[in-house]
């Protein structure tokens, strides 16, 4: 390892106006910018400013001392800041947080990057407020399961587990975080100091800066004004503000189930409201059993029967027992229920040849649930087992969230109706099953299909025609051809574009458009890239649609094979998942003689690996969603 160079001009704040005294910041700044034309992005301006000045100023006063990372600092000469260089020589995010740890003067480091153009002061303390000493990564967190690394917070512990990353090569930030203490901060939870998320917009691209500028200055461009090939998750905060819920609705009890939560309920009484029998036997004093051996029986002179339907009562004496049956309501003088099969009955009396223990075979009030107990979150999908609670609780009506009404239209010439018999020359619209299927398994019922020709006037037409369903989706199209006419033809149909591509493989000409009060998204035709991009995109739209609390999960899986990653691009791959020695694997189903259309049949799951990730050896861990 070799250092490259070391300023000694130090700007240190070690007096009162730092907030967090324990905590350095360091700004990465030793990229390539490849997609910036391999221009330094530090030095690139906004509004007149330097972009690593305007991180500068945001940073400024917060932190114990703010240091940059760059390889070149011959950049920077206005610059009073220490400067240091990367410690390993491959270029890549996880190289700058190692670098950050290794020359820092602090246990913790707040790192950002040098193209953030818009972080947030209050949301970078808001962050920092909820760091504990012993944790090694503090980091937000999307609904979708998506980490912000680069707004984050490392510990000087993470850095042999980085160095052992980087020494073989691997240089996904995220890979490390099993071996040590992560601490995540819901993005929900740092809306209510940038509600737009802002801090997390990154600029990688001439044309991002070019419209960013003229944002800002206000100036008309003959740009269009909707960002392009852009990443997934950004793509997804762009759906999500366009996104206006639909009024809550309330249904009956029996139907609530599988919908989602409009509001918090609690139940408005303890359950059972009294104690109760789980028995059918006799309710006693278990003081009065306490000398009972089947030498010397106790004899307790019983009279009655409580029924689940009967009122509380009570025994009139200590010796005294009342027949009870299971869900009957304990008397006022009894402690415990003894069974039947357990006692010697008489006519009047009953014979106990071992003492009852104090609670035995009582439900004690409120042992279901407790007056003001939430019983489902708001956001959050009924189960069968809370809406039977719910009714339990006396909830008759329910509030939920309406269901979205979705179409999806199969665009091409060469499609007919999968349901009817196939012309000569024509190809069953698959698509329209196969994403028909897919929403269903989500719990969509009301679902309009049908295929759709290949014209501007019949794709306006269609999409106008199902501009009741809050939901439209389209497969095929997409594309650059001259015959792809689908992402226009939904502008003459008066579609406002959201984004028009993205920076993912496959499906990577997926746009979204709102069109009135629909969401329009459009993706490509291959089967394989529709299931993929319904998963990713469309999946987790539906989710918002519903407002629910989570949009979109992923999880941590063992890699089983060797699986290579884009470049510039998030890569995903469908998988098999399967659970093994208490490990989750995943497998990417790299076998040539496996068709795509067969590989998408036996997976149920898909890998995503993030743009940049480059080679994932096997045993890697990485990020999956299950399905």
């Amino acid at each position: 390892m070799e250092l490259n160079y070391l300023l000694c001009d130090i700007k240190f704040m070690t007096g009162s106006n730092a907030k967090y005294q324990q905590i350095s910041a360091a700004i990465l700044a030793g990229g390539e910018g490849r997609r910036m034309g391999k221009t330094d992005k530090s030095c690139l301006e906004i509004s007149g400013e330097k972009l690593v000045s305007r991180i500068i100023r945001a940073l400024d006063d917060i932190f114990a001392e703010t240091f940059i990372i760059t390889r070149t600092p011959e950049n920077h000469p206005d610059l009073k800041l220490r400067m240091e260089g990367d410690v390993f020589e491959a270029r890549s995010s996880l190289t700058g947080i190692h670098s950050a740890l290794y020359h820092s003067k602090t246990d913790h480091v707040f790192v950002t990057a040098c193209d953030s153009p818009f972080l947030n002061r209050e949301l970078i303390i808001e962050l920092l407020s909820r760091i504990e000493p012993d944790d090694d990564v503090l980091i937000p967190i999307h609904p979708d399961g998506f980490y912000e690394p680069l707004c984050a917070v490392y510990s000087k512990r993470c850095l042999p587990f980085i160095e052992q990353n980087l020494e073989n090569d691997r240089f996904q930030i995220i890979r490390f975080f099993p071996q040590v203490k992560v601490r995540t901060v819901e993005t929900d939870l740092l809306k209510e100091k940038d509600q737009a998320l802002e801090t997390f917009i990154n600029i990688n691209t001439p044309d991002q800066l070019s419209r960013i500028n003229m944002n800002l200055s206000g100036e008309d461009n003959d740009q269009p004004d909707y960002p392009q090939t852009i990443p997934r998750s950004a793509a997804l905060k762009l759906i999500r503000k366009k996104i206006r819920q639909a009024q809550g609705i309330y249904v009956p009890v029996t139907d609530c189930a599988g919908l989602v939560a409009s509001e918090t309920i609690c139940s408005e009484i303890s359950l059972p409201e009294h104690d109760r029998s789980a028995m059918d036997g006799y309710a006693v004093s278990s003081r009065c059993t306490a000398g009972a051996t089947p030498e010397n029986n106790t004899v307790l002179a019983f009279y009655g029967e409580i029924r689940p339907s009967c009122p509380a009562q009570d025994v009139s004496c200590s010796e005294q027992t009342r027949r009870v049956l299971t869900g009957g309501i304990i008397p006022a003088g009894t402690d415990a229920v003894i069974p039947y099969e357990q006692v010697t009955a008489n006519e009047n009396t009953i014979s106990i040849s071992r003492p009852v223990r104090e609670g035995e075979f009582i439900r004690k009030a409120g042992s279901d649930i407790f007056k003001g107990e939430t019983i489902v979150s708001k956001g959050c999908v009924i189960t069968p087992c809370e809406a039977a609670l719910l009714a339990y609780a006396g909830k008759c009506l329910i509030p939920v969230n309406p269901q979205p009404k979705v179409a999806i239209l199969a665009v091409g010439n060469e499609l007919c109706d999968p349901t009817k018999q196939t012309e000569c020359g024509l190809i069953p619209a698959d698509n329209l099953i196969l994403m028909k299927s897919l929403c269903s398994r989500y719990g969509i019922s009301d679902i309009h299909i049908a295929p759709c020709a290949n014209s501007p006037e019949a794709i306006s037409e269609a999409v106008l025609t199902n501009s009741d369903c809050r939901l439209i989706v389209t497969t095929g199209g997409t594309g650059p051809g001259n015959r792809d006419f689908v992402f226009n033809s939904i502008q003459q149909a008066e579609g406002k574009p959201i984004f028009k591509g993205l920076a993912m493989h496959p499906a990577k000409s997926v746009f979204a458009c709102k069109l009135h009060n629909s969401i329009v998204i459009g993706l490509p035709g291959p089967p394989v890239a529709v299931n993929l991009a319904f998963h990713t995109i469309v999946h987790p739209v539906i989710n918002m649609l519903q407002a629910k609390a989570v949009t979109s999960a992923t999880i941590p899986a063992v890699l089983t094979e060797a699986l290579k990653g884009g470049q510039d691009r998030e890569k995903l791959r469908p998988c098999t998942i399967t659970e093994k020695n208490g490990k989750i694997l995943a497998d990417p189903l790299l076998d040539k003689s496996l068709s795509p259309r067969k590989v998408m049949n036996l997976s149920n799951g898909i890998i995503i690996l993030p743009a940049g990730c480059g080679e994932m050896p096997p045993q890697s861990i990485v990020r999956v969603i299950r399905f």
